[in-house]
């Protein structure tokens, strides 16, 4: 992962609680679009993002898309982005 990356954890306030990747911002999927723009000004900042399976993960891409972000990884559920990243799970 790049060093100006973001990592994204879309997931609901609970699932967060239950673990997540050390250096994650928490950003539920609902509360995305409003508030995308304070935590990554830059549409060209790499996002990875992950969520419990992949399926929000993927909706979060396909809305920053539309917002005119540039970078984005679907890293899918925890336990992939875990393996992927090589980060450890924190509670």
């Amino acid at each position: 992962m790049e060093n100006n990356a973001v990592l994204l954890d879309v997931r609901t306030p609970e699932e967060h609680k239950s673990g997540y990747l050390e250096g994650a911002v928490l950003l539920p999927l609902a509360e995305l679009e409003s508030k995308i723009v304070n935590e990554v000004p830059d549409k060209n900042t790499p996002i990875y993002i992950y969520c419990r399976s992949g399926r929000r993960a993927e909706t979060a891409v396909d809305k920053l898309k539309a917002m005119g972000y540039t970078d984005l990884h679907n890293l899918g559920g925890l336990k992939d982005a875990q393996e992927k990243l090589d980060i450890p799970v924190s509670k």
